[in-house]
């Protein structure tokens, strides 16, 4: 049997939540062995962004794990439940009303498309810093940090991609710890460097340093929370050249310190 949970409520203890608008944005806490009562739905569609612990969980007759920095979207009425928790976690949850998909860009797929860009990671982060912040501006500041998640997947969507793009991308995902150059970059996706030069702004929306460090932030996320490795070890793991490099790209690119992100 499933039992539905009304807006705003979960499984887990709600630490912090700020209604804004049509939007529920929270963080949970779960323990290790809370009774989490079984399979349940939701009255509302649910982006959730696990920024510490994990948990093996099941859905769509099949079970699968759940780690830190990672999301998840949840439609509505989607039944699901936890079948282990093996340590302590904590979610962001944005919960949307179902007025929201009035619009077209908050279609399921949308949405989908949405949490896999690069920057969903550090605007799930920036929305955590606002729950952390809480003041007259919050509300505000949360409904345009959604929007931008949301609208993140739309910036290129009609732009038609050459094949060498996606080459790139792949490239630069896969070998982010290393120094490549624009000539080996060249000849691996055979594009002249000039051409990349010019064309990596408008698909990347971004500068190739830019990108790059994004990339380097991103994976120094999960690793902050996982482990205990001292934030300098995590920083030349990285790629950064230290630990004041690290940090401020870190702070620009999420809002917080790493050692502040790591407290929470």
């Amino acid at each position: 049997m499933t039992y539905q949970l009304e807006k705003g409520c979960y499984t887990g203890i709600i630490k912090k939540g700020i209604q804004a608008k049509e939007l529920f944005v929270s963080t949970t806490q779960f323990n290790v062995g809370q009774n989490e009562g079984g399979l349940h739905s939701h009255e509302n569609s649910i982006i959730t962004f696990i920024y510490e612990g994990g948990d093996i969980e099941y859905r769509e007759k099949s079970t699968y794990e759940r780690k830190a920095g990672e999301f998840f979207f949840y439609p509505a009425y989607q039944p699901h439940k936890t079948e282990f928790r093996k340590e302590y976690s904590q979610n962001l949850n944005i919960e949307f009303q179902k007025s929201c998909f009035s619009e077209d860009f908050l279609s399921p797929e949308q949405i989908l498309s949405s949490i896999r860009t690069i920057d969903a990671k550090f605007l799930a982060l920036k929305l955590l810093q606002e729950l952390h912040i809480n003041d007259y501006f919050s509300p505000n500041s949360i409904e345009l940090l959604v929007f931008d998640l949301l609208s993140s997947s739309l910036r290129n969507q009609n732009i038609d991609r050459p094949k060498w793009i996606e080459v790139l991308f792949e490239l630069l995902n896969d070998r982010w710890q290393e120094q490549i150059s624009l000539s080996e970059l060249s000849s691996i996706v055979q594009v002249h460097p000039v051409t990349i030069s010019k064309q990596f702004r408008k698909y990347f929306n971004c500068t190739y340093g830019e990108y790059m460090r994004k990339l380097k932030v991103k994976n120094s996320i999960e690793l902050i929370k996982t482990s205990n490795t001292p934030l300098t070890d995590i920083a030349h793991h990285c790629g950064f050249s230290d630990h004041s490099h690290f940090s401020r790209n870190f702070k620009k690119f999420t809002g917080f310190l790493p050692n502040e992100f790591r407290k929470i």
